[in-house]
């Protein structure tokens, strides 16, 4: 992995409105997990990049500083990331995020983690020493599995660790101490809908520690639609027929997958 290019932030430590976060910090600018679903995309009108969401990533240099500054007068969970990976491959370049975890490390701020990367776990030694009254980790990973088929993933999700990498992360974390969780999303029609599927992820998740798992159909996004249809095309009539009538009534569909992945999940579901 090359290094991104650099550039600086006003603020690195953001009011946060997704449910149960207080705050938000993104190390870096796009990602490069390249994700076909990704409902980030809305970003890049953002960013003044006029190649496509997914190609290009850039490191906030200066945000190490920045959020050591603002975390010294706040408090809460913070989530790392909201719309980019904090561990996609140039952290492994940068160490922004393992950065960002020091600058909070102390404070009153506790880490909210969602990844599809197994670069997570060169940080264990800084997500134990958030700990809590009873010395366990005030620290959360999740991670985002869409499919157990790696080979499906790398269709979905080229540019991010296999889906087996991500499990194998959650066990070591898990049995380290940290509060481990999966997040099945997006359930996609036609392609990883299946409640086998849904509860196969479910059961490889539980095995390995994980403490809950979540799950969330798809959102039919306009720019998600049209990269999903045609993952969807490419595997063969049955997917394309799939995609095809969900979203013709997508809420309808999302409501189905709902009860399906409800009952799929069982006891440990949300």
């Amino acid at each position: 992995m090359k290094a991104a290019r650099e550039v600086s932030c006003a603020s690195a430590l953001n009011r946060c409105g997704i449910p149960g976060m207080d705050w938000c910090v993104n190390p870096y600018v796009g990602c490069t997990h390249a994700c076909v679903y990704c409902y980030a995309s809305f970003m890049k009108r953002f960013t003044g990049h006029d190649e496509p969401w997914g190609t290009f990533v850039e490191a906030k240099a200066n945000l190490p500083a920045v959020l050591a500054r603002q975390a010294a007068r706040a408090s809460g969970t913070v989530m790392l990331a909201s719309v980019t990976d904090a561990w996609q491959p140039a952290e492994s370049v940068h160490g922004l995020t393992r950065a960002a975890l020091k600058a909070i490390a102390g404070t009153g701020l506790a880490p909210r983690v969602l990844t599809k990367s197994d670069l997570v776990v060169r940080d264990l030694d800084l997500l134990r020493s958030f700990g809590g009254l009873l010395g366990d980790s005030t620290a959360s990973v999740g991670f985002t599995v869409t499919t157990l088929d790696d080979r499906l993933a790398r269709v979905l999700e080229p540019g991010a660790a296999p889906p087996s990498r991500r499990l194998a992360a959650l066990s070591r974390l898990a049995a380290a101490g940290i509060r481990t969780w999966v997040f099945v999303a997006p359930i996609l029609p036609g392609l990883t809908d299946d409640p086998d599927a849904i509860a196969a992820i479910a059961s490889a998740a539980r095995s390995r520690g994980a403490a809950e798992v979540e799950f969330d159909p798809m959102n039919f996004y306009p720019g998600a639609v049209a990269a999903v249809r045609r993952v969807a095309e490419a595997a063969g009539p049955g997917p394309a027929a799939a995609f095809r009538a969900a979203a013709l009534v997508p809420s309808e569909w999302r409501e189905r997958i709902r009860a399906l992945a409800s009952e799929a999940i069982g006891d440990g579901g949300a």
